[in-house]
């Protein structure tokens, strides 16, 4: 057990805890003492944050340090936080502070409390930890080729315990192997012989979960701009449709058209059209409509590895844009902040309904529901994409498929 007992070593607890903790840099000499005296059970007056020792919390984070301020508090045999008992060779304590990280592990029970035991008696306070969900993005190629290795994205995975050793994962209800593990996603390779026409799903069954999450691959979703020519009748095409061939560069296997921009931009701010398509919604469309918020637009997109896509590309409903309601998209604001590159293969990229459809006057979506889907003409939607480049330079990219998809939930 690494307990310390003199002042001298205040500067190595400091580097060990900075090394440990996700926190900002804190200092370990303000409001410590060599006092390693006890006289009864510990006390706790206070817990803050170890980078805010003035202010009091009762709510902390996973990784988190924090400082529990009380007496009594030097000879400690136990530190447990909701079920979850602590390394004690992280703790560092003095009758009159403890310093410690909140491990990055989810207890099996939630108690809502911190208990620490010492040689002469025991304390438990209430300390709430908030416990991040799981999520899970999707894949990052809804419609990966088979046999192409293709990665499962989200956060968290690894508190889940979503890795090679403690996962069961399944593709359309048979046994896969996931690699490449990390707290944001895994990996798999498409099996042979998946459906395109089919919706396939991912399973994942571990320990942490009540019930298998899971995950559609090569779902169609509600289309605005697919493979079916009911999505882009009357289309606009400023830069022009593609038609997939065998020599087609790029190459799309799953996908009989898509639309293309390769231009140059001598300054800034230059406008340009890419193009406007008009799509039908029925009655399937009626929780889309209700619950925007639950769902994204889909695409697949790709761009060579030395043209990274630049910001703003303009997408949304074109009757709006004269209200300012059409979405200037900043690619690196959906790829947590880099600039998005998909360096020369196809990748999935979801963005939220309502920012593409944004409502008016109050409305959710402007998205509308056709009482005659594919006949008339005065009730379909309309998407228009746009390039607003913010300096002059270089664009190439190529998208299609473009749908609505509902987001993953996990029970």
């Amino acid at each position: 057990m690494k307990i310390t007992y003199l002042k001298y070593t205040v500067f190595a607890l400091f580097t060990t805890l900075t090394a440990i903790s996700c926190s900002d840099v804190v200092n370990m000499d303000e409001g410590w003492d060599p006092d390693m005296g006890a006289n009864g059970a510990p006390v706790v007056r206070k817990i803050t944050a170890s980078s805010d020792t003035t202010t009091a919390i009762s709510v902390a984070s996973l990784n988190q340090s924090i400082a529990i301020f009380g007496d009594n508090l030097a000879r400690v045999t136990e530190v447990r936080i909701n079920d979850i008992s602590l390394d004690l060779s992280q703790v560092y304590a003095k009758r009159h502070r403890l310093e410690l990280v909140v491990p990055r592990v989810l207890p099996g029970t939630v108690t809502n409390t911190l208990t620490i035991k010492t040689s002469l008696g025991e304390i438990t306070t209430p300390l709430t930890v908030t416990l991040p969900e799981l999520k899970i993005k999707g894949f990052s190629n809804d419609f990966a080729a088979d046999g192409d290795t293709v990665q499962v994205l989200g956060s968290d995975f690894d508190l889940y315990k979503i890795d090679s050793i403690s996962a069961t994962v399944k593709f359309n209800n048979q046994d896969i192997r996931i690699f490449n593990c990390s707290q944001n996603g895994f990996s798999i390779e498409v099996p042979e012989g998946t459906s395109t026409e089919e919706t396939s799903y991912l399973s994942i069954s571990t320990p942490e979960l009540d019930s298998p999450a899971k995950i559609p691959f090569r779902e169609k979703g509600i289309p605005i701009l697919t493979n079916d020519s009911r999505t882009w009748i009357n289309g606009w095409w400023a830069t022009g449709i593609v038609e997939v061939k065998e020599d087609s560069d790029p190459a799309a296997p799953l996908f009989k058209w898509y639309v293309m921009l390769k231009k140059s931009y001598s300054g800034a701010w230059q406008y340009d059209n890419i193009m406007i398509t008009h799509f039908w919604l029925d009655d399937t469309a009626a929780d889309l409509l209700a619950n925007p918020e639950d769902y994204y637009v889909k695409m697949e997109i790709l761009n060579p590895t030395e043209v990274p896509l630049a910001r703003y590309i303009k997408i949304g409903n074109s009757d709006l844009e004269g209200d300012g309601l059409i979405y200037d998209w900043d690619p690196a604001s959906t790829n947590n902040g880099v600039s998005l590159n998909t360096m020369g293969k196809w990748q999935t990229v979801a963005l939220e309904v309502t920012d593409v459809f944004r409502g008016k006057d109050g409305n959710k979506t402007s998205l509308k529901i056709a009482k005659q889907p594919y006949v008339n003409q005065d009730e379909f939607n309309n998407l228009k994409m746009a390039m607003n480049r913010e300096l002059a330079g270089d664009m190439e990219f190529y998208f299609w498929n473009l749908r609505f998809v509902k987001k993953i939930t996990v029970e």
